[in-house]
């Protein structure tokens, strides 16, 4: 009976800590910009599955600009608008305005309007702010709560949340404070995130310049990163009108609007089956099971964000082991579990494009 009785529970929990990973955010930023690593098979799925409707004014059409580049590639399977097999992209006729224009409220009343009618089948509503991020605490939280508030009333449609775009004020300004207030309620609600400002905090090779003081057009103090990755690598830029910005900032974020739309669809984001079992595979934990203390072990594959709590079987947070910024590579944390109670925890990895969870034994 009592090994019936194990059993049991170790099902149990097998089956929570499986659930509760399958519920996880799609946070998409400068780490999800190289294209060629995105299944063909996600992006042709997401072109089947679904039907967008893109509010925006003039940064928003920076993404549109990227798209447009790939859509018109020779033989490109990044296609929107050509009918039969490809993305259906309605470009603001029915959700004119931004998050802030007129005002910061009509947006979420005009989604309503149209999903309440919708004669377009729209199951993907996506809304791009202008300079208006730059406001209060309180006005992003109203973003935040109208924004859920559509999830919760169209439970078949995917609303992609975003950030709003640089303008030079640096890490301690008010629009990068606001962004994060946007970016942490996405990370900590399991929302789908694109993160427009980190794509122009950072060239393609990874280059940091938010501490450089940069804005919307890529400039910073001391120069132009997207001029001089240009200037760089000949021949990888494309040449473009891309509002308020540089070519190189609109395709960025066309790439990462393929990512997004694969991941949406069932992507896992991981990009090499090879590389993810050598590199990615689970967090690595020993000992395990665990007596007052073990090491954890991680491959990060690119520089930003990473998140590493301990929760219990009912989905409480129990420990914070680290929450901040790393390097890309192999990260080490030691972990004390003196304090907890003996039990089954599971450990849960969240990176810029990943989240990992791995069963911990405290005894």
């Amino acid at each position: 009976m009592k090994t019936c009785l194990t059993i049991l529970i170790f099902a149990f929990l097998f089956i929570s800590i499986t659930t509760f990973s399958q519920n996880r955010p799609i946070i998409i930023d400068h780490s999800c910009c190289d294209i060629n690593k995105v299944p063909d098979n996600w992006v042709v799925q997401s072109k089947t599955d679904f039907r967008l409707a893109y509010g925006h004014t003039s940064h928003g059409s920076q993404i549109v600009t990227g798209i447009s580049l790939l859509n018109n590639l020779p033989g490109s399977i990044y296609t929107y608008n050509k009918g039969e097999g490809t993305l259906y992209l309605n470009d603001g006729s029915l959700l004119p305005g931004d998050l802030g224009n007129p005002d910061r409220t009509t947006w979420a009343s005009r989604t309503r309007t149209m999903l309440n009618n919708n004669t377009q089948n729209i199951n993907m509503v996506m809304w791009s702010w202008c300079g208006q991020v730059d406001g209060s605490q309180s006005d992003i939280q109203t973003y935040l709560t109208l924004m859920n508030q559509l999830e919760t009333d169209f439970p078949n449609v995917k609303f992609i949340y975003m950030t709003g775009h640089l303008n030079g004020t640096g890490v301690n300004g008010n629009v990068n404070q606001r962004n994060e207030q946007i970016r942490k309620y996405c990370r900590d609600n399991n929302k789908i995130l694109f993160v427009f400002a980190y794509i122009e905090r950072y060239d393609p090779d990874g280059k940091y310049f938010l501490d450089k003081n940069a804005d919307d057009g890529c400039n910073y103090t001391g120069g132009n990163w997207a001029d001089e990755w240009c200037a760089a690598n000949p021949g990888k830029c494309d040449n473009c009108g891309c509002a308020h910005s540089k070519c190189l900032n609109c395709q960025q974020k066309g790439k990462a609007f393929w990512w997004l739309m694969a991941r949406v669809a069932g992507w896992s984001g991981v990009t090499d089956v090879e590389d993810y079992s050598s590199n990615y595979k689970c967090i690595e934990i020993n000992p395990n099971p665990v007596g007052e203390s073990a090491e954890i072990r991680f491959y990060n594959p690119a520089y930003g964000y990473v998140s590493l709590k301990m929760y219990d079987m009912l989905g409480r947070e129990v420990m914070t082991i680290y929450e901040g910024i790393i390097n890309m590579g192999e990260s080490k944390f030691q972990m004390n579990t003196s304090m907890l109670n003996n039990g089954m925890y599971y450990l849960k990895l969240r990176t810029q494009c990943r989240t990992e969870t791995e069963k911990v034994v405290v005894w």
